[in-house]
């Protein structure tokens, strides 16, 4: 079958409100607010949104909510280059979530408000629709929908791609189903209690997946494949780090990409690490989401180019505007 998308992504967008602060305040205290900014988030979202802006051709399957929160999610995968006609609007508000990163610490935190619209149904899961794509990219399964789109995506030849971000009760089901498991050191630690990470993403290869990957934050990562390839790398260094929020998320798009290429697997995990990297040093998971140029720049000379991001800061920072003259 024609591949219509690179990429399809398996998710429910939510709205992130991205806040930088001094650090965390006490009770009864206060804290400095240094920045905001309004962006759209998720984990499939925004590593969906990282590759589209890497240049693949992507789709977004999921739900939003009929409130400004849903329609602005839509309209942020549109403007990422995102097609969004599986993208799919529910009655119903949409998650949002306050995303709190602190300058003392480096540390992040986050306080939720679970959406009201519903979760995405067997019925919006076509076969044709995930037939049509080299790979589908989904966070840890939360309903039946989402398994569906695995099992099809396998019935069908399409490469399913799995973000292990924490380990939950389906986590098995995606370890044993997808082809790239890329992990996170929580869910890396709910496993195993040794830091020997490749012997470790070895075992986990043997469970099914292809390619096995854990992040470890500042500590860099590590991986390993089918084929016995493995790889140890440290983190990237020389810039300030402002928000570590969407590191994991844009990682899985940076390496989503490089595998599409057709690179080696030591490669494809040092071009995805360096596409975190630069995200992080602005605030929020997606506005310093870097295209394809400024990757091979920063892996070529440890610089980055802040021209294409600082129109899109401005553009978050105002783009929530009140409804002036509404009546009470």
């Amino acid at each position: 079958m024609e591949k219509v998308y690179d990429v399809i992504g398996v998710e429910n967008p939510i709205m992130d409100f991205a806040v930088s602060i001094d650090r965390l305040p006490k009770t009864d205290s206060m804290s400095v607010m240094h920045d905001y900014l309004w962006q759209s988030g998720g984990n499939a979202s925004s590593a969906i949104a990282a590759l589209a802006r890497l240049g693949a051709k992507c789709s977004m399957l999921g739900v939003v909510g009929t409130d400004e929160f849903g329609t602005f999610c839509r309209d942020d995968m549109i403007r990422h280059g995102v097609d969004v006609s599986h993208l799919y609007t529910q009655e119903g508000g949409t998650t949002f979530t306050i995303c709190l990163a602190e300058e003392e610490t480096k540390g992040r935190s986050f306080l939720g408000k679970m959406g009201v619209n519903g979760p995405l149904t067997d019925v919006q899961v076509d076969e044709s629709y995930i037939a049509g794509a080299r790979y589908i990219h989904t966070s840890m399964i939360e309903c039946s929908a989402k398994k569906k789109a695995v099992e099809l995506a396998k019935k069908n030849g399409v490469l399913v791609s799995a973000d292990g971000g924490a380990y939950t009760a389906e986590a098995d089901f995606l370890v044993t189903n997808s082809d790239i498991l890329i992990i996170s050191e929580e869910f890396y630690g709910a496993l195993f209690d040794d830091g020997n990470y490749v012997e470790n993403c070895r075992r986990l290869v043997e469970k099914g997946p292809q390619i096995v990957i854990v992040t470890l934050g500042s500590k860099g990562c590590a991986g390993a494949d089918r084929s016995g390839n493995t790889f140890r790398l440290p983190p990237f260094s020389g810039h300030k780090i402002v928000d570590t929020t969407g590191a994991g998320d844009v990682f899985h798009g940076g390496f989503l990409y490089a595998h599409s290429q057709g690179w080696e697997l030591e490669y494809c995990a040092k071009f995805a690490s360096a596409v975190s990297y630069i995200n992080c040093t602005s605030l929020g998971g997606r506005v310093g989401i870097p295209d394809r140029a400024m990757v091979e720049q920063f892996l070529e000379d440890n610089t980055i180019d802040y021209s294409g991001i600082e129109p899109r800061k401005a553009f978050y920072r105002s783009v929530m505007k009140f409804n002036r003259g509404r009546d009470l």
